[in-house]
């Protein structure tokens, strides 16, 4: 459906996309993350064709669309953007906006479908200024797949929302996708909105792809300290301390094996569970109840540890006390 082969892009001399390639089935969603500059947003434009790399081909529904001889125009690449401000026009209606785009006017039964799904008939005639950021991000959401485009990119989509607006809009932009078999890349610097979406998550950095993988296969078994700190809290812990361990371990040209364990993989220590765990013995040098969760920080002999532990496991865990855990 979406192949980057060998893709160089520049900015002046600074290389943004270096040597990337990927390629994306028919219905994928991917996520693409990576920190600033990394060469999320590049990526996006560059497929459609707002940019032009230096070198590489872009296939496209089995057509080339960028190569060193082709370059198929934005307007016939069929490919539908959702930008981090929405992008709607402020002097046209919302229903307006939605058929603003080319090709939507002969989807009138697929609209008034998105419209019922996404539940805006109430903001059909106003104008942007008068509607919440969900209520944009919604509409502009229905705008996209108006056209029933090919590919639907979408950079930083959920980043204006709040907290419970992110989780609501995220599930519905997860199931528009799906209902009409769109593929979608999606650019996101938040890991939980790509792991609540994605089919797959693309780490990039530097211009070139890390990890490529399922959120859980990323968030379990990360290939570099780099990776696994993309995906939140993390303990890493030099394998010669527990060379029996058959916990995931990263492996480094320059560094040292490590055992890498997620804060909410420990368990406190049951003798009768035990049997292949991870077994660490430590005092505790601070505790606070966060949520539903214990945060532990956890003072053993040669390593220090962030644990978190169900709040109703065990209440007197203080200050001084050693613990013995498990994961």
């Amino acid at each position: 459906m979406v192949e980057f082969e060998n893709i160089v892009k520049y900015y002046g001399k600074q290389r943004v996309l270096n040597g990337l390639s990927l390629s994306i089935g028919k219905g994928e969603i991917v996520s693409v993350v990576g920190s600033s500059g990394s060469g999320k947003t590049t990526l996006l434009r560059i497929l459609s064709g707002l940019e032009i790399p230096e070198l590489g081909n872009i296939i496209l529904n089995d057509a080339v669309v960028n190569s060193s001889d082709i370059f198929i125009p934005p307007e016939k690449r069929n490919c539908s953007l959702v930008f981090q401000d929405y992008a709607l026009f402020p002097n046209m209606t919302m229903l307006e906006n939605i058929y603003f785009g080319e090709g939507s006017k002969n989807n009138k039964e697929i609209v008034s479908e998105l419209i019922h799904v996404t539940k805006i008939e109430k903001i059909l005639n106003k104008y942007p200024h008068e509607c919440s950021g969900g209520e944009q991000q919604r509409v502009a959401l229905v705008r996209s797949m108006a056209t029933q485009p090919n590919v639907i990119l979408m950079d930083e989509p959920l980043s204006n929302l709040d907290f419970h607006l992110k989780s609501k809009i995220s599930l519905m932009i997860s199931e528009i996708i799906r209902r009409y078999t769109t593929t979608a890349i999606i650019v996101t610097h938040d890991i939980m909105d790509a792991m609540k979406i994605s089919d797959r998550i693309i780490v990039i950095d530097n211009g070139i792809i890390l990890q490529d993988g399922s959120p859980k296969e990323i968030y379990d078994s990360p290939i570099s300290k780099l990776v696994a700190r993309y995906f939140g809290e993390t303990n890493f812990i030099p394998l010669e301390l527990y060379p029996e361990s058959n916990h995931h371990i990263i492996y480094s040209n320059d560094e040292e094996p490590l055992i890498h364990v997620r804060p909410n993989q420990f368990q406190l220590f049951s003798q009768k569970n035990s049997k292949g765990k991870l077994i660490i013995e430590g005092k505790i040098k601070s505790v606070k109840n966060i949520a539903s969760d214990l945060h532990i920080f956890l003072e053993c002999q040669d390593i220090h540890l962030d644990i978190h532990l169900i709040l109703s496991v065990e209440k007197d865990l203080k200050i001084g006390k050693i613990l013995k855990v498990m994961a």
